[in-house]
């Protein structure tokens, strides 16, 4: 007869060992959506009062008259009117090109 403990221990190894390969793979769901799933997270705001038109931040105290996404030192979009944005808040999201935020800093 198979001690019961021996067979709960194969188990849980069982179980550990699948969860544990399945880890690395749990964020892929969040960045599969691309561009489209970006641009909604960024027209939802942000905590550093992201807009996505810079003419909306005006009466913000630290905004500045021709601020905007894509001069800001973070932008990584070149020309195009939606790109990335290498601020840590702001991984994986896509802002506009004449968007805004608190985090705006000149040099782009």
């Amino acid at each position: 007869m198979p001690n019961t403990f021996d067979t709960a221990r194969r188990a849980f190894l069982s179980k550990m060992a699948a969860f544990g390969a399945a880890v690395p793979f749990a964020g892929l769901g969040l960045t599969a959506a691309g561009p489209a799933f970006a641009q909604e997270q960024a027209e939802d705001g942000h905590a550093l009062d992201y807009v996505n038109d810079a003419s909306e931040a005006t009466d913000h105290n630290r905004f500045r008259e021709g601020s905007n996404c894509s001069n800001c030192a973070f932008w990584q979009g070149g020309d195009d009117e939606w790109g990335g944005c290498q601020h840590p808040q702001f991984r994986d999201v896509l802002v506009n090109a004449n968007g805004w935020c608190s985090a705006h800093a000149p040099g782009g």
